[in-house]
């Protein structure tokens, strides 16, 4: 009987114990997974629509090269050639630059899954510090 109980009380505290990493991973595989795991809900939200915007805007930028791309191939005009170009290159750099920030988003979404995870149980031990100023002394308290 007591086997059963410490049994279920490691897979509960598995269940409901937040892990770090674990919330890491999730955020690096998945946009705003870690944010879920950690039951952050709106930063999820944000995460997802942020990183599904970059992801649609890259893609849209790509077409955009591939289309300048053809039009370079097609033409004979050295006026034209030389606009498809100026307007492959600016739709080139607006790609590097999407995907750029796709990367920067990522690892913020990871480093927030991360610390957040970390600050799980702040609120509880919040509660067991205490800070007094009195006088010109400063107290400072902490309950076990």
């Amino acid at each position: 009987m007591k086997k059963l109980m410490l049994i279920l009380l490691f897979v509960s505290s598995l269940l409901f114990a937040v892990n770090p990493t674990r919330a890491m991973l999730y955020s690096a595989f998945i946009p705003g997974g870690g944010q879920v795991y950690n039951r952050a809900y709106v930063k999820a939200g944000i995460v997802i629509g942020v990183q599904g915007y970059l992801v649609g805007s890259t893609l849209y930028n790509d077409a955009k090269v591939q289309d300048y791309k053809k039009k370079i191939s097609a033409t004979d005009d050295a006026f034209l050639l030389q606009q498809y170009r100026d307007g492959r290159d600016e739709y080139r750099e607006r790609r590097t630059s999407d995907i750029w920030w796709m990367g920067i988003t990522c690892v913020l979404s990871m480093l927030d899954a991360y610390v957040d995870a970390h600050l799980q149980d702040f609120e509880a031990e919040k509660q067991k510090l205490h800070l007094r100023f009195e006088d010109e002394q400063l107290q400072l308290r902490y309950h076990f």
